[in-house]
This record gives structure tokens, sequence and C-alpha cells, in this order.
């Protein structure tokens, strides 16, 4: 068996960030590297205290099987815990699994529980709760996002107590790091009646109070196994709260006048006015995540309406020219104000160890976007509703952009303007023509495979391709580095030419932290950690 205590896999290595910044920090306009993963701090922790977090919408559930919302993964992420966590260099690191090992071939992997683990009722975490928690997660209907995205698992079985072993479908090197993911997070089974209001986890905050249309506030689990650079039990606070803010300038004045600790994303057309502010601190790095524009071939068809117009996108010459439509760094100029790369409708950058430096970069081309759109059979003049929402920087701003391209092609896009509150769980999946906001994930096989295979969970575009399932399920197997890449490169071809998506652009990402905040770094998945997180005073 070969062992391991932190895998560093072959997705991404220190490579992964390659426009030379990696995760940055600046203060009062300095700039300075910021430490990878969970800040590293220095002496003289201070404990006690509380970290308010302002974000744009409430928590809107916490069953972290079945949730949605860069905003309740903060909750859950700190209430539950997973057998890993992902580093900032996408490694998976120890959490609930003190350590593990897999067989020659990488199809059968043992994690061994750390036995000092307890559940918020004061139960020991064992073996079992694992596997009862990971088979939910394989179950599509509980956990419809989440099935897919934590690898090609076969069986689970109870060595011992606090020994799991997980036997996969074909050879897999990263398994490790997505049992690190959003979804795979630990629950205790005599909790799930009440998980969604009453959440009992191992991580290393308890819920205090849970406001769907407010404020979530978790406090400090003494019991909590992991301990940190004083050698006593994390976290080092005593509360942690997440406040909704709609505004971006209103949580940035929050944050100034000292009634919040910090910002978990700041909008790219305040950041240059924030980096001159000496009272607070931008933290940034690139990551993974993009705005797709989405082009639903099986939308929704609700009483009334003409199922034809509906899914105009099955139209493979309408969703081409929808992409020559577009002037990808004008987008990106727009919407992020440059604070990105550019992308070409797949979901893997250039920087990745797995983009292809050879793939054609697409380029607005107007002309062959109206022949393509007579061949379609789309009038000039003829109306799209697109949807898109303010309540993620940079979303509302390429559609307007997309907008006045579209007049360029003789087409007409109507902006509908929805609340982030309501935007998933009413327009994702739904909806003809929305604009979404996707975060990078923790494997390249994550990156894809979710999003375009046909049975995807977060395939918002319903694009199916026999063809490129089959590529993809090869590749997700696939051992051999070389052979592997080229099935991606593959891949990612397929989905660029199908257009189902448009991915103009790659986003940075930034978060502005008040002066007395340590041990909170800025992560590439967009992930947000602050059970290392202490304050000065």
């Amino acid at each position: 068996m070969k062992k391991s205590r932190k895998i560093i896999v072959t997705i991404l290595l220190m490579g992964v960030m390659l426009l030379a910044v990696g995760s940055v920090m600046f203060a009062g306009g300095q700039k300075e590297a910021a430490p990878a993963g969970a800040a590293a701090v220095a002496g003289g922790i201070r404990r006690g205290g509380t970290i308010s977090v302002a974000v744009a919408s409430p928590v809107m559930m916490l069953d972290p099987h079945k949730v949605k919302g860069e905003e309740a993964y903060n909750a859950t992420f700190h209430i539950f815990s997973a057998l890993t966590r992902i580093t900032s260099d996408f490694g998976a690191e120890p959490e609930l699994a003190e350590r593990w090992e897999h067989s020659a071939d990488a199809r059968t992997w043992t994690f061994y529980i750390n036995q000092n683990a307890y559940f918020h009722n004061g139960r020991q975490v064992t073996a079992e709760d694992v596997k009862f928690s990971l088979e939910r997660v394989l179950d599509k209907e509980v956990s419809p996002r989440g099935w897919n995205a934590i690898g090609p698992i076969d069986k689970i079985k109870v060595k011992d107590k606090f020994t799991v072993v997980i036997e996969l479908t074909k050879t897999y090197l990263d398994l490790p790091v997505d049992l690190g993911g959003v979804y795979p997070r630990i629950v205790a089974k005599e909790n799930i009646d009440q998980i969604d209001t009453n959440p009992i986890g191992s991580g290393p905050f308890k819920l205090k109070k849970w406001d769907p249309s407010g404020v979530t506030v978790l406090e400090r689990n003494d019991r909590y196994f992991m301990t940190g650079e004083d050698g006593q039990s994390l976290p080092y606070i005593d509360e942690y709260r997440i406040i909704p803010i709609k505004e971006n300038l209103s949580q940035l004045a929050a944050l100034k006048s000292g009634d919040i600790d910090l910002v978990y994303r700041v909008s790219y057309d305040l950041l240059s006015q924030a980096l001159l502010d000496k009272k607070i601190i931008i933290q940034g790095t690139p990551t993974l995540g993009y705005h797709p524009i989405v082009l639903n071939l099986d939308p929704k068809i609700y009483d009334g309406q003409n199922a034809a117009e509906r899914r105009v996108f099955r139209n493979d010459k309408l969703r081409q020219a929808f992409s020559y439509i577009i002037n990808r760094k004008a987008a990106l100029k727009i919407a992020l104000g440059g604070y990105g790369i550019i992308g070409n409708d797949q979901t893997i950058p250039p920087f990745h160890v797995y983009g292809n430096p050879n793939e054609k970069q697409k380029t607005q081309d107007i002309e062959l976007a109206k022949k393509l759109l007579a061949e379609a059979g789309i009038a000039p003049g003829t109306h799209f509703k697109m949807y898109t929402s303010p309540g993620r920087p940079g979303m509302m701003e390429l559609a307007v952009a997309f907008k006045q391209m579209a007049k360029e092609a003789g087409i007409v896009i109507d902006i509908e303007v929805i609340d982030i509150s309501r935007y998933w769980a009413d327009i994702e999946f739904k909806e003809p023509l929305m604009v979404s906001n996707w975060g990078g994930r923790q494997t390249v096989n994550a990156c894809i495979k979710p999003y375009y295979h046909s049975e995807g969970g977060k395939n918002e575009s319903h694009y199916s391709d026999p063809e490129l399932d089959k590529v993809l399920e090869q590749a997700e197997g696939e051992a051999d580095f070389n052979k592997r890449k080229e099935l991606y490169w593959k891949a990612m071809e397929m989905v660029s030419e199908a257009s189902a998506t448009i991915i103009p652009y790659f986003k940075n990402h930034y978060m502005a932290l008040s002066q007395g905040v340590r041990g909170v770094a800025v992560h590439p998945l967009t992930y947000l950690w602050v059970d290392h997180g202490w304050l000065i005073q």
C-alpha cells in the first residue's frame, strides 16, 4: 500500500497560478506575500472575540449535502468537518482523516479517522458516520449537485470503528482532494431530521443562531479535535457571524466603520478605490472561477409557454452565433475591470497544468455571428431575455456588456434582474438564458464532468453528448498523466465547440479585511475558513 499524509496531486500543483502574483495581500497600497491555506500566524496569538463576515445574501440552507450558494458554504464548512481539507496549492491535508493510503492501482483507498473527533452532541465520530455521509452524498435525490463531484466511488466499507475503505470503479488519484470539497461533509445520522434547522457536525463551530432572512451566528466548539499554533484546540475566536449586506459599497463602509471584520467578495468596480484605503487589507488570488453565459437546451416549460421557443438553444448554429458575438477582452474589462484572464468557452484556463497552450482562441466575429443567426432562422430584431443578478460582482456588468455587443449582430437582449437570494432557486436550470457564477473546483475532473456530462449534477445548460461522456469517463480513470491530459484537451475542445456555455474570462477573487484580523487567507477556490483567524485587539 502506498502511504501519504499529504497528497499534492497532479491536478494543478504549485504551477496552478502562473499569473505570478499567486495569492497576494495589499495593505494601504502595499503588497506582500500572503500565506497559503490557513494563514500562518506569528507568536502572541490572542484568543477570544468575534469575526463578522459580510456576504451578499443570508445563509439559506444548512444541510451540507444539498447546499448551494457561497454564503451557505461559509457556514457549513465550519459546522461540519470533511475527511480532508483542500490547501491553497490544491493538495489534501488531514481533517477528520488523520492519514490515508491507497492500493498500487489507486482503486482502493483506506482512511483512518481521528479518534479525538466528536460531534457537537458529544458522540464520537466513527467510520460508520463516514460511510453514511458519503453514501448520502452519492444519492442523486439527496445531493443532486454533489453526487458526481466526489470521485468514481463504487463501494464504501467499514473496516473497523475508525477505519473506512473506499473502493472505486477505476484508478483515480485525486480522491483525497475531492473528499475535501463542498459536499462530502460528515454528518450524524441521528441529526438528519433536524439538519436543516439544527445541524450537528464535528467542525470548529456550532450553530448558535440561524435566520434564513438575516444573520447566522456560530459559536466555538470547545471540543474541536484540531489544534492551533499555541497547542490548544482551535478555533481561536469565540464566535463567527455571517451578516448579509446586499450592496458591496455598504459592506466596505461597514468594514471601515468597524461594524464587520471581513468582506467576503470585493466587487471589481470598487477594488481600485479599496486598495488605496489604509484602514483595510485586500487579499487577492487568481481562481478557476468564471461567469458563464448559460444557453439552456432544456429549460423548464411552464403552463402556457411555447416549448419550441423555450428550447431555442438546441439549435447549434444559434449557440455558435452567441459565442462569436462576445468580445472577450472587452467583457473582461467591463465586468471585472481587467482583474482576470480571457476564457474560451471551456472550464480549464491556460495557466492550469491541464491547460492547452495550443488551443485556438475564439474572437469576436460579428459578420460570422450574423451569418450563423440567419442559418439558425433567427430574424434581425429578435428578442432574447437574459437573467442576471447584482449579487455576485461582475454578473450584472457582463449582461450589460453582452446586450451592447448583441446589438451589432442585430438581436436584442432584454435583461431581467433577479435578487441573488432567489436567483439559484428560481432561475438556474429553469430559464433559457442566464448569467451564472461558477467557482473553481478542486480537481480537473470536478471542473468539467459535473458541468458537461449528460448526468452532471451541475449541468446548467443540459447539454448532452454521448461522445463527450465517453471521453470524460475515460479521462477520469486514466493513470498516465500525458494520456490523461490529451483526453482532457479533447474534452475541452468539444465543450468549447458546443458553445452551451460562453465563458469569456476567468476571474480573480478579492477579500477585504480589517487591519485587526490575522490568520485568515484568501483561497483560490474562494473557500473561506476562519478557524485559524484571530484578532489583535
